[in-house]
């Protein structure tokens, strides 16, 4: 590979011969023949003849002078006839403390206008000098500037700054010669001095064409406390093409002599409706941070092209070296489309192909190169190179070949430190990740590594090239971030890998040894070599995403620390079973599998078992292998998680680990558990093993096993009858709302009623929800003046919702009833019985882990009741009056048996009764108004407090299949309610009324608000 070349120690030299020449160039008398800027005329016009010392403004065959312009700008315009030559120095801010400012722009359609062996120096000897180019559309052929030297920014305490600015129009991607601006050599930043050149949409080219005899014509940052940036941006392009005297050794280096160099590229411009991207490119070839103290770096950034090709006789054809002597260099290639392509070369003209090339990262110095935010580097050839003659004037469509790829070398030398970063440095935030086309990456003897610090987490990035060791190196490979996946052989690999955050997927063969640590995981089902999972470590068998059990093989021997992880998927396919001395079966589970070719040492590292596919339950006497060595296992691992019901641990024999389940002492009901999951609980525990059993006793906790019991509880089953005695009152409201109103004589009536309940969560039941809506007809005639009777009928259906259960029911009612009013005077006295019957379909959902069902019962229950009422009518004035009144109820519900259809968690209930009273005190005011058409319009309000008698708490007795029962308690009626109601009623007719009321019942275990609407015709 590179060692140094020769040149370079004179080229040092020649900087120091150089400064010292400069630092005393002011104190030497100036020769007759130089020119000097004297702005004698005042208007800052480059060729008025009166602002120089000499009248000749285009002969340049001597020195010129711009020293200071006291803070104005000259301005230069070219236009056909003008033609500057010479051979002379043309210097734009001369001297310590001087600056001056020239600005050039170009009416012309000529050629070679400025230069021709000029040697342009802006800002220099303690100057600072400010040279701008500002050029229209390029035109083919066109080249305004043809100099020797452009020098920028030379001497110390000098600053100089160029800018070439131009349109960005017609600049060809596909050609690297005949630029608008060439020059021999270019030098930015040197001997102590600052320099900047700007590209700008315009072209700039270095070509020696045979003419000069430097080595490296191409410096950015060359010496001592030298700084020197350039900036091809916006579609500019920069072409360094030396000729034959640059064979032999790299023309171009950013930051050398203890200097600093920055080059940028950046941007792009539309170009006769294309993207035209900002490109460099480098024809023979390119050093980066050359000598120790030198720092150089180069940042591709928003579709930048970058473009190096090696020298032509390089062995390695080498297209860059970054970091070299002792020097720092950096290379960022960063964003869509930013690209840096890399090759051979080839001093054959006709030859169409260039050799494949090399990129060497920190060779015999320290250096970096980051490809992120889906930049890309590839290392190839270079096809369609055609010189037209032996001056490598034109180079025509310059493409990367990459059918055959080229070597990447880190640390090439044992002096050499090499990084190659995919998203970002090692201890940089993390970036999206770019792209590397190469055939191999070669450690060299120093120091090289590969940094993955990327942002892709979702296991999507895929790094397939090739990893090799050299014989005097291994190197390291970084896992910092994101997921990487590697899929082909890296057995040629013998160095260190390091996993100290993200993942890094193994599914072919990495060879040399494996540090996990902190937050890194390794993962996949390949082999890899000696592997230690450090404190915070983990190691992780299986495909990136896959939950089904694999394995990863340890070719060495594996050490798993304290504080390391071992994360393994189970299955609940059976490898094979035994019976045990207590004649129990125990099973063996398939699993991940560590297969370490080697020795295992344990030294108390953590297992974190989770199901790998079908949910798996951790019944007892089953047992999992997740580890075999060939050369045995030692220590242990740490203690699992706990759980309520099994234990969880460890079976060691001579080669293997697993992972087994033992079934503790603890009752299903523990002492935090509500009466219906212990009822439930202790039904399942005395039924032995069973599949709801394993349900529960698998859980990892209190809290889930209780959420397991509700879901297994049927508890709507006992809900749903307390909705049963708390809906009879709708047909007797119905049949006392008519009584209260019926008059002499015969009439019929209708009663429409609607209503939104909830019944309270309790310590067992959970909220019910209860929606119902009816119609109620009847027919009813006077027998006497003093009796009347009458008959009912009617349809309501209630939707019941227990959301917390996953429960609901849809019931349908069916209603009789008959009823009689006694009056004497002011008195009422009110009767009635009434039956409803029935019709229930209830669901249930059970979403267990791996016990699923959907449950459907279809039963019949019916309800019968009695009442009474009386009461009292006082009149306060001829339209108000108010009704105390007291009455009373007697009801019987009784439900079906049933058998739920579904699955294992179906539940049998046989029928079942329950009774209640009622008794209710209230009063009801009534205001009667006359409107002027003579109709009669009612407004009233009851207000009453009913107390239930009896149980409010409904229960159901259910059991699965064939075991013994367990008692459920469901949500309970109120004890009390108050009972508000208020309405209004019309006579549309002397013998027909409608009405409309609102009717609520407010207690503490339920709420019910309702509307009614009624009609009452007498005939």
């Amino acid at each position: 590979m590179k060692k140094a070349h020769p040149s370079r120690q004179f080229a040092f030299k020649k900087n120091i011969v150089l400064l010292g020449i400069l630092s005393t160039i002011s104190s030497i008398p100036a020769y007759a023949d130089d020119i000097y800027w004297t702005n004698g005329s005042g208007d800052n016009q480059f060729k008025n003849a009166a602002n120089w010392s000499s009248p000749n403004i285009y002969d340049l065959n001597n020195d010129r002078y711009i020293q200071n312009t006291n803070g104005q700008t000259i301005q230069l315009t070219l236009d056909d006839q003008d033609q500057l030559y010479g051979p002379g120095y043309l210097f734009v801010g001369y001297g310590d403390g001087n600056s001056a400012s020239l600005k050039m722009t170009d009416n012309s359609q000529s050629i070679y206008q400025l230069g021709y062996g000029t040697r342009l120096v802006v800002g220099s000897n303690a100057g600072t000098g400010l040279f701008e180019y500002q050029h229209g559309d390029i035109r083919s052929a066109d080249r305004i500037g043809n100099l020797a030297t452009l020098d920028i920014g030379s001497g110390l305490n000098s600053n100089g700054k160029v800018t070439l600015l131009g349109t960005g129009k017609n600049i060809s991607d596909q050609t690297l010669s005949n630029s608008i601006m060439k020059t021999q050599e270019l030098h930015i930043g040197s001997n102590g001095g600052k320099g900047e050149l700007n590209t700008i949409s315009s072209e700039i080219e270095v070509d020696s064409e045979g003419r000069s005899t430097a080595t490296t014509v191409f410096t950015l940052g060359d010496g001592l406390g030298s700084q020197g940036t350039m900036n091809v941006l916006a579609g500019g392009k920069a072409t360094i093409a030396p000729g034959p005297n640059q064979y032999t050794s790299p023309s171009a280096i950013i930051g050398l002599n203890q200097g600093q160099g920055t080059l940028n590229i950046s941007g792009s411009v539309i170009n006769n409706g294309e993207t035209s991207p900002s490109r460099v490119i480098f024809n023979q070839g390119l050093e980066v941070g050359n000598g120790t103290g030198s720092n150089g770096s180069v940042l591709v950034l928003d579709g930048g092209h970058l473009m190096t090709l090696s020298t032509a006789q390089d062995p390695n054809q080498t297209g860059a070296y970054i970091g070299i002597d002792g020097g720092k260099g950096s290379v960022l290639i960063s964003g869509t489309e930013s690209n840096w392509d890399i090759a051979g070369n080839t001093i054959t003209y006709t030859h169409q192909l260039s050799k494949v090339g090399s990129l060497s990262i920190g060779e015999s110095g320290s250096g970096d190169v980051t490809i992120a935010n889906g930049g890309r580097v590839s290392i190839g050839a270079i096809s369609y190179v055609e010189h037209n003659n032996s001056t490598s004037d034109n180079y025509t469509n310059p493409e990367l070949d990459n059918s055959v790829l080229g070597n990447l070398y880190l640390g090439n030398q044992a002096n050499g430190m090499g990084s190659l970063n995919f998203g970002a440095a090692e201890n940089q935030a993390a970036q999206a990740v770019g792209t590397l086309e190469a055939n191999q990456i070669i450690f060299g003897a120093g120091n090289g590594s590969v940094v993955f610090n990327h942002t892709d987490n979702a296991g999507q990035y895929l790094f397939d090239t090739e990893m090799v060791s050299s014989a005097e190196g291994q190197g390291s490979i970084k896992q910092v971030n994101g997921v990487t996946t590697f899929n082909t052989d890296r057995s040629a690999f013998t160095g260190k890998t390091y996993i100290t955050g993200g993942t890094l997927v193994v599914n072919n063969t990495l060879g040399g040894t494996i540090f996990a640590s902190n937050s890194g995981t390794l993962a996949g089902i390949g082999n890899v070599g000696h592997a230690t999972i450090g404190s915070g470590g983990i190691i992780s068998p299986g495909q990136f995403g896959s939950t089904a059990p694999e394995t990863l093989t340890i070719n060495g021997n594996l050490v798993m620390e304290s504080g390391s992880t071992y994360l393994t998927h189970l299955s609940t396919d059976v490898v094979s079973s035994a019976t045990n001395t207590n004649g129990d079966v125990v099973n063996t589970y398939n699993a991940d599998v560590i297969q370490v070719n080697g020795s295992a040492t344990l030294n108390g590292a953590s297992v974190i078992a989770i199901a790998g596919g079908e949910p798996v339950l951790y019944v007892p006497d089953s047992r999992w292998r997740i580890l075999s060595a060939t050369s045995g296992v030692s220590g242990a691992f740490g203690p699992l998680e706990s759980r309520p019901y099994v234990n969880m641990g460890y079976e060691y024999d001579a080669d293997n680990a697993y992972l087994v389940v033992t079934r503790n002492d603890q009752d299903i009901c523990t002492k935090d558990m509500t009466s219906n999951e212990c009822n439930i609980g202790g039904n399942v525990d005395e039924q032995g093993n069973s599949d709801i059993k394993d349900e529960i006793i698998s859980q990892p906790d209190v809290e889930s096993a209780k959420d397991v019991l509700n879901q297994l509880s049927g508890e709507i089953h006992a809900s749903t009858k307390s909705a049963l005695l708390e809906d009879s009152r709708f047909l007797r409201e119905a049949v006392n709302n008519r009584l209260h109103d019926m008059a002499v004589g015969t009439g019929s009536w209708g009663h429409i009623y609607t209503s939104w309940g909830t019944f309270d969560n309790t310590d067992n039941a959970a909220k019910m929800k209860r929606n119902i809506a009816g119609v109620i007809l009847g027919a009813d005639k006077s027998l006497d003046d003093t009796w009347k009777v009458g008959l009912a009928g009617g349809y309501g259906k209630a939707d019941i919702t227990v959301s917390d259960r996953s429960s609901s029911a849809d019931r349908y009612d069916y209603h009789v009833s008959a009823y009689t009013k006694g009056q004497w005077g002011n008195f009422n006295l009110h009767t009635g019985v009434g039956y409803t019957w029935h019709d229930y379909t209830t669901d249930r959902y059970v979403q267990l882990q791996k016990l699923r069902d959907h449950l459907e019962a279809n039963y019949n229950a019916s309800t019968a009741q009695v009442f009474t009422e009386g009461r009292y009518q006082f009149d306060i004035n001829d339209t108000m009056t108010i009704e105390p009144y007291v009455d009373a109820a007697y009801v019987h519900v009784e439900t079906d048996d049933f058998t739920e259809s579904g699955g294992k968690a179906k539940l049998h209930s046989p029928d079942d009764n329950l009774d209640i009273v009622y008794t209710t005190l209230g009063n009801r005011f009534t205001q009667r108004f006359i409107l002027d058409n003579g109709q009669v319009t009612k407004l009233w309000g009851n207000l009453g407090w009913r107390h239930a008698y009896g149980d409010v708490t409904s229960t159901a007795s259910l059991n699965f299949g064939d075991s013994n029962s367990f008692n459920v308690i469901g949500t309970s009626i109120s004890r009390d309610v108050a009972i508000l109601e208020a309405g209004t009623e019309i006579s549309v007719t002397p013998d027909t009324n409608i009405g409309v009321m609102y009717n609520g019942q407010i207690g503490n275990n339920t709420e019910d608000h309702g509307a009614k609407v009624y009609i009452n015709w007498h005939f």
